[in-house]
């Protein structure tokens, strides 16, 4: 039998819409659909459509669109009940124009200006409250157009280097502060901007003299943000770092005045191992099971180093003797590769730490670094970092607090 539909096409430049209803002649059941529903537009480039992560590279002066409905590469653990997406902060005011949920795709939308920058994406639920957020790395950057993959190690492993950090705007040294990009603290997924520029602090890791080294954060609408030292807690837990994405969980620490019997002073911790989060998990960022998980900061292909089976270090390759310090623009190179010292947010303040004079960095990976074998005398837990600073520490593979913030570099995900 031969039908006709009738369809009314409602039209506003505000939405992307649908039809308002259809209805066949013969059949009375009618499909209403909200006729101020968001769709994800036509020329929008789908950044999730082979593999969904934290973070997007994203080419300035496009329209994206990326799945929300579920917790960074995971494709089972939902992110709960999402109505609508927001502009968490950038760093370049301008470079995010607009953003929108599509409720229908479950789907965040987003125009960018043409400009390069960082912005950071939230999914919130009907009170407005995170429920997720998503790193967006803006910039003409192509990851695998300069990827350096590494030499073999003792063990026969190879790693494919990125040829800068996450969030960095530049791989090449005279754009000093442009290389650094952000800082994590370890098993996170939510960046930070690391200084942009030198700091000055006080013993408890306050900003004296102006010297913040902070980076203007902004919203939507233009206007700066608080700094991050400001927005800055205590006593942080997984639930709390995925509904505050802008919160640096610092750590606080008494000193007793008591010797140890290596005749350290015994300090206590708060917590006491050390973490930003009160439940402490070695593989946060893949350290034990080796595979990609939902915390993991990295694009699509891409995950944070850890080592191989074996034990040996996705830094084993980096030697000092192979190093060439720049002290104009404060890093070193080996093998053509630039690796910034580009200092770190405090584990005790959240504020940045750039020392000019005496400039260092790490690089975090994913692997946990070694706690005492008592950890009732010992409680601290750490994370392994590739040390850069200017002496023969530079390329040594050290570990420090996980509540630290430092750089981090990816390699491809295989």
């Amino acid at each position: 039998m031969k039908f006709t539909r009738f369809c009314t096409l409602f039209v506003a430049a505000a939405f992307y819409l649908s039809f308002s209803g259809c209805r066949d002649e013969n059949d009375d059941t009618t499909f209403i659909i909200d006729p101020t529903e968001t769709t994800v537009p036509d020329n929008a480039v789908d950044l999730s459509a082979n593999e969904t992560a934290n973070c997007y590279i994203v080419k300035p002066g496009t329209t994206v669109a990326f799945s929300t409905a579920f917790k960074g590469n995971s494709t089972t653990e939902s992110t709960g009940a999402v109505t609508g997406c927001r502009l968490l902060w950038t760093d370049n005011n301008g470079l995010i124009k607009d953003v929108k949920y599509a409720p229908g795709q479950r789907m965040a939308i987003v125009w960018t200006g043409e400009l390069s920058g960082n912005a950071v994406i939230a999914a919130t639920d009907a009170d407005g409250n995170t429920l997720w957020s998503w790193h967006l790395w803006i910039t003409d950057y192509d990851p695998d157009a300069s990827a350096y993959t590494t030499p073999a190690a003792s063990s026969g492993t190879t790693w494919t280097f990125m040829d800068r950090n996450l969030g960095a705007m530049s791989a090449t040294p005279a754009d000093g502060f442009r290389t650094h990009g952000m800082v994590y603290q370890w098993g996170r997924k939510d960046p930070f901007p690391a200084p942009n520029g030198p700091t000055q602090m006080d013993e408890n890791y306050n900003y004296i003299n102006g010297m913040d080294g902070e980076t203007p954060l902004f919203d939507i609408e233009g206007p700066p943000l608080p700094t991050l030292l400001s927005l800055a807690e205590y006593h942080g837990t997984i639930a709390k770092s995925i509904a505050n994405p802008m919160t640096f969980y610092a750590m606080t620490y008494t000193h007793t005045g008591e010797m140890d019997e290596y005749g350290e002073e015994i300090v206590i911790n708060d917590p006491v191992t050390g973490d930003w989060t009160d439940q402490s998990d070695d593989d946060l960022w893949g350290g034990e099971s080796g595979k990609k998980s939902i915390y993991d900061p990295c694009p699509p292909g891409w995950k944070v180093p850890v080592s191989d089976a074996s034990g040996v270090t996705p830094y084993d390759w980096m030697k000092f003797a192979s190093m060439t310090w720049d002290n104009t623009n404060m890093g070193a190179i080996q093998d053509g590769q630039w690796f910034p010292a580009c200092g770190t947010r405090a584990y005790a303040s959240g504020g940045c730490d750039f020392q000019q004079a005496n400039a260092y960095g790490g690089m975090w990976f994913g692997t946990k670094g070694k706690a005492a074998s008592d950890l009732s005398l010992y409680p601290t837990l750490y994370g392994q970092y590739m040390f850069i600073i200017n002496g023969k520490r530079t390329f040594k593979v050290n570990k420090d607090k996980r509540s630290q913030g430092m750089s981090v570099r990816a390699v491809r995900d295989i």
